[in-house]
């Protein structure tokens, strides 16, 4: 058996008693954020080697003791058969418990998006008053207005192309390539998708159709790099009637030809009016130009 590890001093600095606690008086209830501790089959011979180098955050419950943070050193120190595991206790509402457990899992970048997603909402219901706007948020969790206005852009996105569509589309946090390439999405590239979402042009589609291309668009963003990704996203938004696969091939020649247009001043004017009226980039608004005009002199 391992032995635990000598608590560090910033244990000590935190509200709350270090202790050792029974494994069986241990249970993962409804403030711990993550739904679910992943693979921890590395971790465990970890703990087996060199025990739990940091205690576990829980607060007691009737006798027991409920996990705020650390399910997965606690699901891994069950694996390697330890009888007890180091934790700071101390009392806990839901709210407080909630946020610590959100915020630590944060910076341990060991939660995915629709789990911090839950969370947030959790507070909201419990706390509207505190936790009711994105500044409140982001100022309790220790992050900044973007990094929680993506968040909930992204899960909204991904959430009600799932509902619309009955598509498999989820978003992580860094989803592997190949994970990708079945139609993981990545945090930003979950956002270019809630832009296209509330697009007036999209908007307009009927709903079936809407959902339809919705989910075409997520499939065919979720492997390509960022920049074009947005690209895509941009160019849809400008025509959603098209085939998402044409834009992408459009914009893929396009990139590799590095096609350079000297334009006049009143037509630049006019591309930059266009594009702030419809919430889109100078480019995307050329490249529609451009193959409208193609089509019409029966080029393309």
């Amino acid at each position: 058996m391992p032995k635990f590890a000598t608590p560090q001093e910033s244990w000590k600095e935190q509200a709350g008693t270090v202790m050792l606690v029974e494994t069986s008086k241990l249970f993962v209830g409804k403030v711990n954020v993550r739904k679910s501790p992943g693979d921890v089959g590395d971790l465990a011979d970890s703990v087996k080697e060199k025990g739990i180098l940091e205690p576990v955050i829980a607060r007691p419950i009737g006798g027991r003791y409920e996990l705020v943070v650390g399910s997965r050193r606690f699901e891994a120190a069950k694996i390697a058969g330890l009888k007890r595991l180091p934790a700071v206790v101390r009392p806990m509402t839901d709210e407080e418990a909630i946020v610590v457990s959100l915020a630590e899992n944060i910076q341990r970048r060991d939660i995915e998006p629709e789990e911090e997603y839950d969370a947030i909402s959790s507070l909201r219901k419990l706390n509207p008053h505190a936790y009711g706007s994105v500044e409140q948020i982001a100022r309790a969790l220790g992050k900044s207005r973007r990094y929680v206005e993506d968040r909930i852009a992204a899960v909204e996105a991904v959430r009600n192309i799932r509902k619309d569509s009955r598509a498999d589309i989820t978003v992580k946090q860094a989803p592997r390539a190949e994970e990708r390439r079945e139609g993981v999405l990545p945090v930003k590239h979950a956002t270019f998708l809630h832009r296209a979402e509330e697009a007036q042009s999209v908007r307009e589609l009927p709903k079936r159709e809407r959902a339809s291309k919705l989910k075409e668009l997520a499939e065919t963003i979720a492997p390509l790099p960022k920049p074009e990704a947005e690209t895509v996203v941009s160019h849809f938004v400008m025509a959603p009637q098209r085939p998402v696969e044409e834009i992408k091939k459009e914009i893929s020649y396009l990139h590799a030809v590095k096609l350079d247009i000297l334009l006049d001043p009143r037509v630049a004017d006019g591309l930059r009016r266009a594009a702030e009226e419809r919430n889109t980039t100078m480019e995307a608004v050329a490249s529609l130009a451009i193959h409208s005009w193609l089509r019409q002199q029966g080029y393309a």
